[in-house]
């Protein structure tokens, strides 16, 4: 039996006697997730499929522990991944800005980037020197998080990214080719720096996917760094 189809029949017995609401579907798209992603770990860790499928499934051996949405992650090692995918995600908006700066308006967003960059990268060079500790205590130190809540938060963003970029666009059409469209006048284009000047007014905004994109990240690590259920 493929390991899909295991996964997804011990994830409909978890849920054969609960509710079918919103909520419990969305709950069950997520258990399914970290289940997939556990036994895909484990798998790489070098255990055969079928123990790695065991040793998965007892995290959420009963419905009180699978409708519980807290999971306890580590707490150094979560927000030390978390800093670096943003410290390499404002990274490569920097070095993909530097062209725009043939234009003012480039040149000041790449600043920005080389900025965020630095205090990102401050932030995150700061974080590792603060917790390198050879303590026990420390390094065994977690976080709650309520993942339920967060799957929630990070579909909300990525809708309101989409929002925001469509109406940038719009916004950003309506002044540069409105007074055209409504006297009926052909788009012209004087030469490839007005061309890249649009270009660049357009595809900018673009970089605000930085945002949503740490979110999901950060959703995403949880089963990575999880250590137990909160009880």
């Amino acid at each position: 039996m493929r390991l899909e189809v295991r996964i997804t029949r011990h994830v409909n017995r978890l849920f054969a006697h609960a509710q079918d609401t919103l909520d419990n579907r969305e709950l069950k798209e997520e258990i399914h997730s970290n289940l997939a992603a556990r036994i895909d770990d484990y798998i790489s860790q070098g255990m055969s499929e079928e123990k790695a499928f065991q040793t998965a499934i007892q995290h959420i051996a009963g419905m009180d522990q699978v409708m519980s949405d807290h999971r306890r992650v580590q707490r150094v090692p979560y927000w030390t991944a978390l800093l670096q995918s943003a410290l390499i995600y404002s990274l490569i908006a920097w070095i993909i800005t530097i062209p725009t700066r043939v234009v003012v308006h480039g040149s000041a967003i790449n600043n920005l980037l080389m900025l965020v960059s630095l205090l990102v990268g401050g932030a995150y060079v700061l974080y590792m020197l603060t917790n390198r500790t050879n303590d026990p205590a420390t390094s065994v130190q977690t976080t709650v998080i309520r993942t339920h809540a967060f799957m929630q938060w990070n579909r909300r963003i990525w809708l309101l990214w989409a929002v925001f970029m469509i109406v940038l666009w719009g916004t950003q059409a309506a002044l540069r080719f409105g007074s055209n469209i409504w006297f009926n006048r052909p788009i012209q284009v004087d030469g490839p720096y007005q061309f890249a000047v649009m270009a660049i007014a357009f595809a900018i905004p673009l970089l605000s996917v930085i945002i949503p994109l740490v979110v999901h990240r950060a959703y995403r690590i949880i089963s990575k760094y999880e250590v137990s259920d909160v009880s």
